[in-house]
This record gives structure tokens, sequence and C-alpha cells, in this order.
């Protein structure tokens, strides 16, 4: 279960998160919404470690993460509490210079894998992904869908136990994005993960969330289930769905 409790993000003297809290239930996929530079991004990069300057608390099964990635980092801390979180970014993430397997084994490389493992493990995420037969192409030679598609099997082959989405559909068309969502769901049941993604794709959200928390203004302005969000009783979940410029959340 990941848990945060007054979480704050200051930057410049601009609070970007204003003492929010979430809990998220281990195996259930959890949608941030809201306006860009609402702070969705700064929330999942807190989460996986990329952000250790903040106010109040995230916890990951008990475990706070900020003195758990300083141990990690110093090579202790591997036991009790372990844990895997894997980001997946908003345009995939890789590295032009490497071909897609070389991408994808990357992690699993860093992490001192036998050849044979990372083989083992690349071919089965590749083949999850569907990207059979393009493991020798460079990132630019595959359209963006395919490009994200290689992102979420380089995340998955890290066997993660939480992954944070950023954006996983940003750029793509209708159709591609339903399929990004058809395989984030088919992911979090096969492997059982916990999952945060942040979006302004209501459609995937409707599709993949347990649950749902509007951000504005560095606040939670609505928290709930999915179905209650999408009833738009809320008069901000109700702004929102409908992209309206009445209503509590300013149009700026």
């Amino acid at each position: 279960m990941i848990a945060i409790r007054d979480l704050t993000v200051i930057f410049d003297d601009k609070t970007v998160l204003d003492r929010i809290s979430m809990e998220v239930p281990a195996g259930s996929s959890f949608v941030v919404l809201g306006k860009n530079g609402a702070g969705k991004s700064v929330l999942l990069k807190v989460i996986c470690g990329l952000v250790d300057r903040y106010g109040g608390a995230v916890e990951i099964n008990g475990v706070d993460i900020r003195s758990f990635y300083r141990n990690r980092d110093a090579g202790a801390g591997r036991g009790t509490g372990a844990f895997t979180v894997a980001y997946v970014f908003q345009k995939g993430g890789l590295f032009d210079s490497m071909n897609i397997y070389d991408n994808i084994a990357f992690g699993l490389r860093r992490r001192g894998l036998s050849e044979e493992m990372v083989q083992s493990s690349v071919s089965a995420a590749i083949s999850r992904v569907g990207l059979s037969g393009s493991e020798e192409k460079l990132p630019s030679e595959l359209s963006g869908g395919m490009q994200k598609r290689a992102g979420l099997a380089r995340a998955i082959c890290l066997s993660p136990n939480i992954i944070l989405y950023d954006d996983p559909t940003a750029g793509l068309d209708p159709i591609l994005s339903d399929s990004i969502a058809d395989l984030m769901l088919e992911i979090r049941n096969d492997l059982n993960t916990t999952s945060i993604a942040v979006t302004q794709d209501l459609k995937v959200a409707e599709k993949v969330a347990d649950s749902v928390a509007l951000l504005y203004g560095g606040s939670i302005v609505f928290q709930g289930r999915r179905d209650d969000f999408f009833k738009g009783d809320d008069a901000y979940a109700r702004q929102f769905i409908e992209g309206d410029i009445s209503g509590p959340i300013d149009s700026m």
C-alpha cells in the first residue's frame, strides 16, 4: 500500500503540492487528474525518489520512502520492506542511441544480472507488449505508440510492485490510447501491481481507475471512487469532465 500524509512540495517559494493525503491499496489502480502544472508529475517523482525535498510523509508497505531510498543507494536496507517502483515516462524515456532490446535490458544489466537472465526477461516483456520483431530497431524507427510500449516493457522487466505512469497516452490517437489502457489493465491483473497514473485523458481514466484524485492549485479537490467521480455530482469533477470554463477551476 502507498500512504501519503500531508505531502508538501515547494520549489522556489512556489507551493506545488499543499498538504495532500491519499492511500492507494495494494493491487489497485489510482488515477490522478488535473490541469497542466497541477503537480501531478511531481507527485510521481516524490514516490519514486526523484524529488526528496518535501514535507509530510510517504510510505510504501509501511516503510518511509525517504529512508528506504537513502539506505538502498548506500547498499543497505534491501531486505525487510523492500519494494521495486518502476516509472513509465511520458515520452517513453528511451535512449536514442540504443536499440529497443538494449533499452529494455538497461535496468536489468544495472542490477548485474547474467545475460541469460536478461535475455529471458527482455524477450518475455517484448512479447507481452506486442513488440516482437522490433528488438534491433532504434526508438526513432518506432511510432509513438510503439515507443510507449517499449517503455512499458522496460518497466515490467524489473518485476515491480508499483508502476507509476506519467501521462501514458499523451500524443496518441484515441485507438492507440485505448490499446495502451488495455495493456495497463493486463499488466496490473497479471502481475498484481499497484499503479498510479497521471493523465488528462478521461477515457483512459474511466477505463483503468479504481479510484480518482483531482488536483487543483496544489490541493486535492476531489478524491473517491471512479464511478463517483464520473457521476459529475461534485462541482470540480463536473467542470473537469465537461471542460466548462465556468466553475470553481479557473480557465487560465
